[in-house]
């Protein structure tokens, strides 16, 4: 999955790169030839583009390498902040064209007229940036890389800047020289919004912002509905590289073993990666008491200094092995202990009555319970 993932950006990133090598050598010959300061500047920002097209490739290669000691999460944030970075591209892009633009404004005399191969060039670009555009934003989607989505939008942002190119080149020729300033500055406020969009989302996914209300209350309706499953407390998510991974408290019936409660638990990871194609790791916590707010047992003996105090009190009542084979329920601050011995003990009538004298010195201890087996 990773490697197709890689193959497929790097394959679309690849034929990016062609497009801006092609459009950036026409754009700075032809713009000097036909006299368009322009298109010339837009030659030069295509040629950048290429910084932008090797980082996709990097960031891509990168992040998709699979889990490993040190990574046990993956190596998605490198998306992520590749995202970031692309983002303050866009960003700088757009605050140049619109600077640019009030240059323009501002200029008093056109000293030249751009010829007509200016206007073809403009409009080739802005073909070749379109089909790049929705090339790439459909490969993004299928393998849902908001790094690829950004990328395709910068093939946009340089679809915008030729339409100002072009709107100049015809501006000029009808008397109207300034008209390509005025469209670069709304195309510039266009792609600020894009990199301000793209930028503070992966901001959020780098400081692991949750999942939206509506999404989250969607997984938790989801997981009630389970099987097994009483209650749910501390749902935690949080997005890498469009993936979702989430942690969550799973309540179960008390009074179910261990086994059970685990075999739940993977119930609700197999069943939420299903249902809900974006989240691609869940961590179950199996509890059989509500502890957010509080941890009723966290005063209470474990399991080593119980059976000590159990075969202080039952020494001569009990053999060690039962003891030792004892179940205990943690429960509400309180413990209750389960007992199987052999059928013989059965004819000892004041057996849990002696049993449950413990009670009265261990208050923690509040039930015992007694199973006899053949």
């Amino acid at each position: 999955m990773e490697t197709s993932r890689y193959q497929q950006t790097r394959f679309i990133v690849l034929w990016g790169g062609l497009k801006n090598i092609l459009l950036a050598g026409l754009k700075i010959i032809f713009g000097i030839i036909g006299h368009s300061h322009g298109l010339l500047a837009d030659g030069v920002h295509s040629l950048s583009d290429l910084i932008v097209d090797s980082v996709v490739i990097v960031a891509s290669k990168f992040s998709n390498k699979a889990a490993d000691e040190d990574h046990p999460y993956g190596h998605g944030r490198i998306e992520t902040a590749a995202t970031v970075f692309l983002a303050l591209i866009l960003a700088f892009a757009a605050f140049a064209i619109i600077i640019n633009a009030f240059i323009t404004i501002a200029a008093v005399h056109i000293n030249t007229v751009p010829t007509q191969i200016v206007l073809w060039i403009a409009l080739s670009s802005i073909a070749l940036n379109e089909l790049l555009y929705f090339w790439t934003k459909q490969v993004a989607n299928q393998i849902k890389s908001r790094l690829l989505m950004t990328n395709a939008w910068h093939h946009r942002s340089d679809s915008f800047s030729s339409i100002a190119v072009a709107l100049g080149v015809i501006g000029t020729w009808f008397g109207f020289p300034k008209l390509d300033a005025i469209a670069a500055i709304i195309v510039g406020l266009m792609i600020l919004k894009m990199a301000w969009d793209f930028g503070w989302h992966s901001i959020r996914e780098l400081v692991d912002t949750a999942l939206n209300i509506e999404e989250t209350e969607k997984i938790k309706l989801f997981i009630k509905d389970i099987p097994g499953v009483k209650a749910i407390h501390q749902l935690r998510t949080r997005s890498i590289a469009g993936s979702i991974f989430c942690d969550v408290h799973v309540l179960v019936d008390p009074s179910i073993s261990v086994s059970e409660g685990h075999y739940i638990g993977q119930e609700v990871d197999k069943r939420l990666i299903a249902s809900f194609p974006d989240i691609t790791d869940v961590t179950v916590h199996i509890d059989t008491e509500d502890d957010e707010l509080i941890n009723p047992s966290y005063n209470l003996p474990g399991r080593n200094t119980l059976q000590k105090i159990l075969k202080k009190h039952w020494q001569n009542l009990l053999p060690e092995t039962a003891i030792e084979t004892a179940v205990f329920h943690y429960l509400d601050g309180k413990i209750t202990i389960e007992l199987k011995l052999p059928m013989e003990f059965s004819h000892q009538t004041d057996l849990e009555t002696k049993l449950k004298e413990i009670t009265a010195t261990e208050s923690f201890i509040t039930d015992i319970k007694i199973f006899y087996y053949k």
